[in-house]
């Protein structure tokens, strides 16, 4: 699938350089001036691409099949509106009041004594992991080294670190314009406070 992006890098001695995704997943793509696509100039930084990516055995993104898309007068004005769009998070209101309310849950058990005092750094200590996880991974996809498999990210998400995946998208800004990815994460979130609820309802 053709994806948009910017050359952020661009070594002319040496023919390559790197692209910079608009959607910002990986944060950068290598790309050969053999895979550009305009016969007769070479690729210049600044200029807006359509590429494709693929993964090289040994983890990192490389471009294939890269091409300009539009005329270089209307590059600088597209890219500055079109790369805010797909940074722009969303309101931060629902996950804040989820937040909060799963915090009232805790508190509520602990205080019912369905709960041990001990159990309120459980969800503190899993949001910590989960959120250096977001920050590694962010890390990696930069400098373009193996990336956390979303999966993994998925998993600490569904064992109640979700709060802390949450301030992470928010923080970090990863993840947090990948609408499939979203999805996903609002289910994992979802999917343990009901289970959690369950087991107290069970205890009662």
């Amino acid at each position: 699938m053709e994806r948009l992006g910017k050359v952020s890098e661009w070594n002319d001695e040496r023919g390559f350089g790197f692209i910079a995704p608009l959607d910002g997943e990986p944060a950068r793509v290598f790309f050969h001036v053999r895979d550009y696509r305009l016969d007769g100039r070479r690729p210049e930084v600044g200029e807006m691409i359509r590429f494709t990516a693929q993964r090289e055995a040994d983890g990192k993104w490389r471009a294939r099949t890269v091409r300009r898309t539009v005329p270089a007068a209307r590059q600088a004005k597209l890219a500055a509106p079109s790369r805010a769009a797909a940074r722009r998070p969303g309101s931060a209101l629902p996950g804040a009041l989820a937040i909060v309310a799963y915090a009232l849950l805790v508190a509520w058990a602990i205080g019912a004594g369905r709960l041990p005092l001990e159990a309120m750094f459980v969800p503190l200590a899993l949001s910590a992991i989960t959120f250096v996880a977001y920050a590694l991974d962010k890390h990696a996809a930069q400098t373009g080294r193996w990336r956390t498999p979303e999966s993994t990210l998925h998993v600490l998400e569904l064992a109640g670190g979700w709060p802390g995946a949450w301030i992470a998208q928010r923080v970090l800004r990863h993840k947090s314009s990948k609408r499939a990815y979203r999805v996903v994460f609002r289910a994992m979130g979802v999917l343990h406070v009901i289970a959690v609820a369950a087991w107290l309802w069970g205890r009662a």
